[in-house]
C-alpha cells in the first residue's frame, strides 16, 4: 500500500480549500465581494454563502473521516496473506470499515452462491457507508444553482415591474425608472454569479471526496481478493 495515500485526501482538501479562502480575501480586500452583496436586497447571496461555508466544513470533516479509514486500511495490508485467519479485531466494531469489510467477507459460506451473493452486499454496503453522506452535498451543488436562478427570476421581476404603470414620464420618473430597473439588474446578475461560483468550489471539494472515497473501495475488494486467492479454504474469523 501506499503509504503516502493516507492523508492525501486531507491534503487535498487543505490545498482547495485554502485557494478558496485566498480567493474570498482577495474579493473582499479589492471590495467586489462588498459590491456583489450590497446589489442583492434578496440576501440570496448571503444564503449561497453561508451554504458554501457550512458544506465545505462538511467537506472537511468527510476529508478527516477517510484519512482515518485510510490509516486504519494499512494495518489490514501489513497483515500476513497466508495466514489462515484474523486473530482478532484490529479496532472496535464499526470503528473500521475496512475491518467490517473482511471481516464479513471472510466468513464461512458453504454455499458458492451465497457467498457471491454476500460480496456483493458488502461491497453495496461499503460504498453506501462511504460516499453516501456525500450525496447532501450534490444536492447543495444542485441548490446553490437554483437559488441563483430564482435570484435572476427575482431580479427580471423588479425590472419588469418598474415599468408598469407608466404612461407620462417626467424626468424624476426616467430617474426612478433608470434606478429599479439597474437595481432589479444587479439582484438578477449577482445572484447568478454567486450561485454558479459557489456550486462550482463546492462541487470541486466532493468530487475530490468521491474519487477518494472509491479508491478506498477499489482497495478493500483488491485486499479481499488477495486474501481470497492465497488461501485453500475460507478463512476461518475469530470473532
Amino acid at each position: 500500500m501506499d503509504l503516502s495515500i493516507r492523508y492525501k485526501v486531507l491534503l487535498y482538501w487543505l490545498l482547495l480549500s485554502s485557494l478558496i479562502f485566498f480567493g474570498f480575501f482577495l474579493s473582499w480586500d479589492l471590495g467586489v465581494l462588498q459590491s456583489i452583496i450590497q446589489q442583492d436586497n434578496t440576501r440570496v447571496c448571503l444564503i449561497i454563502l453561508f451554504l458554501l461555508i457550512g458544506m465545505s466544513c462538511h467537506c472537511g470533516y468527510r476529508s478527516i473521516y477517510l484519512s482515518l479509514q485510510f490509516k486504519m486500511l494499512e494495518h489490514f495490508y501489513s497483515i500476513d496473506r497466508s495466514q489462515k485467519c484474523f486473530q482478532s479485531r484490529l479496532f472496535s466494531k464499526g470503528e473500521s470499515l475496512a475491518q467490517e469489510y473482511l471481516f464479513g467477507s471472510s466468513a464461512n459460506v458453504i454455499d458458492e452462491a451465497a457467498v457471491q451473493r454476500d460480496q456483493s452486499l458488502l461491497a453495496e454496503l461499503l460504498v453506501e457507508e462511504t460516499s453516501g453522506p456525500h450525496q447532501v452535498g450534490w444536492f447543495v451543488v444542485g441548490g446553490m444553482i437554483k437559488l441563483g436562478l430564482l435570484g435572476t427570476v427575482i431580479g427580471f421581476i423588479v425590472m419588469l415591474s418598474s415599468v408598469s404603470g407608466l404612461e407620462n414620464l417626467t424626468i424624476a420618473d426616467v430617474k426612478e425608472l433608470m434606478q429599479r430597473m439597474t437595481e432589479g439588474m444587479g439582484i438578477a446578475m449577482s445572484t447568478t454569479l454567486i450561485g454558479l461560483i459557489g456550486s462550482i468550489l463546492l462541487s470541486a471539494q466532493y468530487l475530490l471526496l468521491d474519487r477518494m472515497a472509491d479508491r478506498f473501495v477499489a482497495m478493500n475488494l483488491r485486499l479481499g481478493e488477495e486474501f481470497k486467492a492465497q488461501k485453500d479454504e475460507p478463512l476461518e474469523v475469530a470473532l
